[in-house]
């Protein structure tokens, strides 16, 4: 589970896209209880607080989806399309669960670079 969701190179490339939309950097944890523990970040109440709070179950739905793609049906993303894919999820979750944005996708990977820099 701790590879396929932490340490595997294309979850890693997840994690590492995510963060730095964010303005941030980390060593990775060992676990995905380390990794639960350390996204426990305070942030003030603001947009970004629940882009937050969503990107790591975007991430691991997309690494399942891929995954079930891959021995399901013999196919595979390219990295670049697995990341675009991963970029559409926490797009559309946001639409739905925070709402309050007419956004291109775009947009809204600049709102999220602008608003992580006043965090």
């Amino acid at each position: 589970m701790d590879h396929l969701f932490v340490h595997c190179h294309w979850v890693s490339s997840l994690w590492s896209l995510a963060l730095s939309l964010m303005g941030l950097s980390w060593v990775q944890p060992s676990s995905v209880k380390e990794v639960m523990f350390a996204w426990r970040r305070r942030l003030e109440k603001c947009w970004i607080q629940g882009i937050w709070k969503l990107v790591p179950l975007a991430i691991w739905w997309c690494t399942w989806k891929e995954r079930n793609r891959r021995i399901f049906e013999g196919k595979v993303l390219s990295i670049q399309d697995f990341k675009l894919s991963f970029l559409g999820m926490l797009y559309t979750w946001s639409q739905v669960l925070i709402g309050g944005f007419n956004l291109s996708l775009l947009d809204f990977v600049d709102k999220i670079m602008h608003e992580s820099l006043r965090a």
